[in-house]
Order: C-alpha cells, then structure tokens, then sequence
C-alpha cells in the first residue's frame, strides 16, 4: 500500500475529541450507526468501512489505537502494517501496542481490541508519522522473527532486503545485527537471529518467500527471481517454474494480465520450460497439495531448454522508507 493511499484511509478518521457539541451532524451519525467505532474516540465511516480491504481495515485499526494514545507505540504485525513490513500469521492478532512504561496498563484503563505487550521500546527505535507513533522497520521485524516463529521472521527481514543490491543487503543485515546485540537477553533473540541469517534479498512478495520456505522444508531447493529470456520468474527448481499469482501482478486490469500471462507462459513452454501457477490462498490452506504437485511436475519427462536461466541481481535502491535514520544515511535514502 503507498503513501497516497495511506493518507487517504487517514483522512477517513474522526476524532470525537475535536467534536463539539455544537456539531450535531456528527453526534446524530454516531448516535445512528452511520460511523464505525474504532477505539473509544476515534471513528470511520461505515459505509466506507465496509468497502475497504481486509488489509486496509487493519491498518486503519492500528492507527486509530495509537491516535488515540499519544504515548502508545504500534509494536510487531501493528507497526508492520503502517511501515510496509510483510507480515503472515494465520489468525488476526488485536492491535499490538507498548507504552513506555514497558508494562500494560490497568485492566480498568485497557482498551477492547488492543493488545498491550511487555516491552520497553526506546525512542530511537520509534517513528512518529501524523500523530502515529510505530517501531522503525528494522525493530519491527526483530520483534516479529523474535516472538511469532521462523516463517514470519523471515518473511519480515525479507522484505527489509527485497530489491536491495547485495552491499545494500549487508549493510542493512549489520543494523539488525547491531540492534540485535543491543537488545541481547531479549526473549526470542536467538530466534530472530536465525532467521536474519536464512533471509535473502531475492524475494519479491511475502508469498514468494513462503513459498520458497515451505518447499524447502520438504528438502526441494529452488531459485528465486531467475531470468529466463525478456522475463523473469518468481521461483526455478530444475526445469520447472512455479509462479506465484497476487493481485499486484493484476494492475492493468484482468484481461490485460490474463492476456500477458498466456503469451508469457507458451513462450516459457516453448523454451522446454514447465510452470505451473499457485495462489496465496493455496499456499496458506494447502501446503501439502502445493508440495505434491510441484513434485508431480518434477517427474514428468523434460525437455531440451532453449534458455539459459540466469539469477536475477537486484540493484536497488530499497523502497523502504522507515528505517532508522543512520542506516537510512547510509544507504542514501
């Protein structure tokens, strides 16, 4: 999601706090249902709440929670959401928030929805960005790799690397790494260390970078971002290239893409290559049907390839832009 979008789901918010009782209007559409509460103040509208994608809700959540604290920091899969770290989790967390204190508040003073976490986060690792206040990139995915498993920590760095030139990837591994000595005896650390050292700056989505982790795990070694003549393919094993389908790869409109798609993959097939297509819902869902049939596809007769497949070498720059400030300095962004 870029920024003009975010702003635009910002300017959705209303702060019954700047309300005053001469507004009638809005009195009358909260009193009527006609706007969505969001925290104890902060409300959207309705209507246009339930337009919104799934994504853009939980973003328009964790805003609205720290808005509505102004010593709250978005912490973990929250603070993902407003700074671009990819993220997957199976269930929906509540909002994930810490205050300064390093200790959640009162059961009487805590908020439905919001889910205080035990930490203490320093002001060096926070980004304050109309009226939000978040954990930079690279604490994000730290806490992400350290608290919620390899998958998603690996996910999370992943995407701090994602385009990144090979040197642009060692300088932001060492500011993890750096920030990660700092916060040593943290619980989860050690976790959050394996799983920088198995991220790549090779994937291009969070569902490349699963995929790729899921096949693995049944011991399939795969490239990822492999030039195969004028295109390149988001996963290689052998002869075979597995392509992942997200909606971003649906930009120009469904005919258009669906149209790019098939003189994509004839060429592809022409070549002696074989692909095979896979959704984000299959990969979440049916991870062992996923496996069975890339190894089906494996086993069929192949062909002489016309093509040489090469590894793609991303140039950069990073796209991300909430990094902490030194290594943001460093990187030229």
């Amino acid at each position: 999601m870029d920024g003009a979008r975010k702003n635009e789901l910002l300017a959705m918010l209303v702060d019954v706090r700047r309300v005053t009782a001469h507004d009638l209007t809005t009195h009358s559409r909260i009193r009527s249902g006609q706007l969505q509460q969001l925290t104890k103040s902060l409300y959207v509208d309705a209507a246009e709440w339930k337009t919104l994608e799934p994504y853009e809700q939980d973003f328009l959540r964790c805003c609205a929670a720290s808005r509505q604290s102004i010593k709250a920091v978005l912490v973990g899969f929250s603070a993902a959401r407003v700074c671009g770290v990819w993220v997957h989790y199976d269930t929906r967390p509540g909002v994930q928030v810490a205050l300064p204190s390093g200790k959640p508040p009162s059961a009487k003073a805590q908020s439905p929805g919001i889910d205080y976490k035990r930490m203490a986060v320093p002001e060096e690792d926070v980004v304050q960005r109309a009226g939000i206040r978040f954990t930079n990139a690279v604490r994000t995915a730290i806490d992400i790799a350290r608290s919620s498993g390899e998958r998603s920590g690996i996910v999370a760095f992943e995407s701090l690397l994602t385009r990144c030139s090979d040197s642009e990837a060692d300088l932001i591994r060492e500011e993890c790494a750096a920030m990660m000595q700092r916060m040593r005896g943290t619980k989860g650390i050690g976790r959050a260390r394996h799983a920088l050292a198995k991220a790549t700056n090779r994937s291009e989505s969070t569902y490349e970078t699963l995929l790729r982790l899921i096949l693995e795990k049944y011991g399939i070694k795969c490239h990822a971002q492999v030039i195969i003549g004028p295109y390149r393919v988001d996963l290689l094993v052998g002869d075979l290239i597995i392509e992942v389908d997200g909606w971003g790869k649906m930009k120009e409109g469904p005919e258009e893409a669906y149209e790019k798609q098939i003189n994509r993959e004839n060429w592809l097939k022409e070549q002696g290559f074989k692909v095979i297509r896979v959704t984000p819902k299959e990969i979440d869902r049916y991870e062992v049907a996923v496996v069975r049939r890339v190894l089906d596809m494996l086993e069929m007769e192949s062909q002489t390839l016309r093509e040489v497949p090469l590894l793609c070498q991303p140039k950069g720059p990073s796209q991300q832009q909430f990094f902490p400030a030194a290594l943001a300095a460093r990187l030229g962004i």
